[in-house]
C-alpha cells in the first residue's frame, strides 16, 4: 500500500488538474466561429466532397454555393482568418474525418509564404484549441505544438479567456455553451464582428460595402519589397505535407490565388511572386490558377470593390469572383478549360489593361 500511495496521489492530482482546467475553459474561454465551423464540418448531414482552405482573403472571397452552382461539387469553406499552412494541414485532416473529400481548393495568400513566419506565429493555439479532445487530430496537433509553446497554452484555452472578474462575460459564456445553437453549431446565431457582414452559409461571409474607398495604406507599405525575399521554409514544409496527404488519400489539390486590390498588384510585385509560385507548384505537379491575372472583361474589378488595400473583397465582388472560379473549376474537372478565356497571358498585359 505504501508503494502505491504516491501513484494514487499523483493520479488524484492529475485528475484534479484536468477538472480545474475543464471548469476554467468552460467558464472563461470565449468561443465563436472557429469552434462552430470545426463542429459543423463533422456533424452536418451533408457529405462535402470539396473543401476550401485558406485564411481571411479566402473566407471573404470564395462563396462555395457559387462554385457548386457551376461545378458538380458539394463545397464547404474551412478558411479561417489567420489560418497558417500548418493550421490548414490539420484542418484538412479534421475535415476528411466524416466527409468523402475528393478535392481541395487551396487559396494561396502570399503573405503567409513570404512574411517572417515561424512556428508559433499567430500564437499557434487559436485554431488548435477549438478542436475536440476526442479528435485524434487534436492530439497529433497538441503533441507537435507542445514543442513550441508554453505547456499551459498547449493544454488550455487561456489565450481566449475573458477577464474572470467580468461576471457578465462569464455568465454569457456559460449561457452560450448551454444553448441549442452552440450544441448544433448554428453559425447563423453568431455575431462574427471581424467578418464585417452576414453569414451566407457553407463557410462564407458576405462583407458589406464600405464608404470612402479601401483602407489599410499603412499596412500595405510594410509589405513593399517582400516579393524579392525567399519563400519561408515553414509554410513550404507544411504545404508539402498537405500535398502528401492529398496524394495518399486520392484528393485532387487545386491552388488558386484570389485577386487582391488592383492598385496593390503591381505595387507589391505580385508578378514576381507569381513566377516563384508557378515554379514551386509546377515542380510539385500541383495545378495553380492566379486570379490576379483574370481578364478584366471576365472579372471587372477596381479598388472600390475591396474593403482594404490588402485585398479583402466586398461581398458583391466575391459573388462575381466565385461564379468565375466555379466556371474555371468546372472546366478544369472536365478538361475543357481554355486559359485564354479567363486569364491574361502575362502580368504585363494586365498592367497595360488596368492603366488604360
Amino acid at each position: 500500500m505504501k508503494k502505491t500511495l504516491p501513484y494514487i496521489r499523483s493520479l488524484i492530482f492529475i485528475v484534479g488538474l484536468i477538472v480545474i482546467i475543464g471548469v476554467c475553459d468552460y467558464c472563461f474561454a470565449k468561443t465563436g466561429y472557429i469552434h462552430y465551423i470545426l463542429q459543423h464540418v463533422n456533424e452536418d448531414d451533408e457529405n462535402y466532397d470539396t473543401i476550401v482552405l485558406g485564411a481571411s482573403h479566402a473566407r471573404s472571397a470564395i462563396d462555395p454555393a457559387k462554385i457548386d452552382s457551376q461545378a458538380d461539387t458539394v463545397t464547404l469553406s474551412m478558411a479561417i482568418p489567420g489560418e497558417t499552412l500548418k493550421d490548414s494541414y490539420y484542418v484538412l485532416e479534421e475535415s476528411c474525418k466524416n466527409n468523402d473529400v475528393k478535392r481541395v481548393i487551396f487559396d494561396v495568400d502570399y503573405q503567409y509564404w513570404f512574411g517572417p513566419q515561424e512556428e508559433g506565429y499567430f500564437a499557434e493555439t487559436f485554431i488548435y484549441n477549438q478542436f475536440s479532445w476526442l479528435s485524434l487530430t487534436k492530439w497529433d496537433y497538441f503533441i507537435h505544438n507542445s514543442e513550441y509553446m508554453d505547456i499551459r497554452s498547449a493544454f488550455t484555452k487561456r489565450y481566449v479567456y475573458c477577464d474572470p472578474t467580468d461576471f457578465s462575460a462569464v455568465k454569457n459564456n456559460i449561457i452560450q455553451k448551454n444553448s441549442e445553437d452552440y450544441k448544433n453549431a448554428n453559425i447563423y446565431s453568431l455575431d462574427v464582428k471581424d467578418a464585417k457582414g452576414p453569414y451566407k452559409g457553407q463557410g462564407f461571409f458576405y462583407r458589406d460595402n464600405i464608404e470612402g474607398g479601401p483602407l489599410g495604406e499603412g499596412y500595405v507599405q510594410t509589405w513593399e519589397g517582400r516579393q524579392f525575399t525567399k519563400m519561408q521554409s515553414y509554410p513550404v514544409a507544411y504545404f508539402k505535407k498537405i500535398k502528401e496527404y492529398c496524394d495518399k488519400n486520392g484528393i485532387e489539390l487545386i491552388c488558386v490565388t484570389s485577386p487582391i486590390t488592383p492598385s496593390s498588384v503591381k505595387r507589391l510585385g505580385l508578378d514576381v511572386v507569381n513566377e516563384k509560385f508557378e515554379k514551386f507548384f509546377g515542380e510539385l505537379g500541383v495545378t495553380y490558377y492566379n486570379f490576379n491575372k483574370a481578364r478584366m472583361d471576365v472579372l471587372p474589378r477596381e479598388d472600390n470593390d475591396y474593403a482594404d488595400k490588402e485585398g479583402h473583397m466586398e461581398g458583391h465582388l466575391a459573388e462575381e469572383y466565385s461564379q468565375v472560379l466555379g466556371e474555371v473549376i468546372d472546366k478544369h474537372i472536365d478538361g475543357t478549360l481554355n486559359m485564354k478565356d479567363y486569364f491574361y497571358d502575362s502580368f504585363e498585359e494586365l498592367f497595360k489593361t488596368t492603366e488604360e
